[in-house]
């Protein structure tokens, strides 16, 4: 999914860029100019997807551990299976907690972290 939004992201850049750039005998310059801020620009997405919350281990038979990465208050964490059924609700008022994950079934399920100003998913296998 990160690398499908960086390819998107980067292709609109370029072709953003493309059609309002005006090119002259120094085109290859300009090119390598537009490449570099596609580049710096991918760095920086990459950078702000690591800032979201972690999961480990991933997959895991027993437990989910969840890590978030700043102090926020009443995070809610919400866990869905893959039809879209919530299986889990809590709310996480620490760095970091932890779910039994033992009685569950086997499956690809994704875990959400939200408060009222933001929300972030990620995918959690069941083994």
């Amino acid at each position: 999914m990160k690398k499908l939004l960086l390819i998107f992201i980067s292709v609109f850049t370029f072709s953003t860029m493309s059609a309002n750039a005006t090119w002259n005998v120094n085109s290859d310059v300009k090119f390598i100019e537009n490449a570099n801020y596609i580049s710096d620009l991918s760095e920086n997405i990459a950078l702000y997807q690591d800032e979201g919350f972690k999961i480990s281990p991933n997959p895991s038979k027993n437990k989910l551990n969840i890590k978030l990465p700043a102090s926020s208050e009443n995070m809610t964490l919400e866990v869905f299976d893959v039809l879209g059924k919530r299986i889990h609700k809590s709310t996480i008022t620490k760095l970091e907690a932890s779910v039994d994950v033992s009685n569950w079934k086997t499956g690809v399920y994704l875990v959400k972290i939200s408060n009222e100003k933001e929300s972030q998913t990620k995918r959690f296998i069941k083994q």
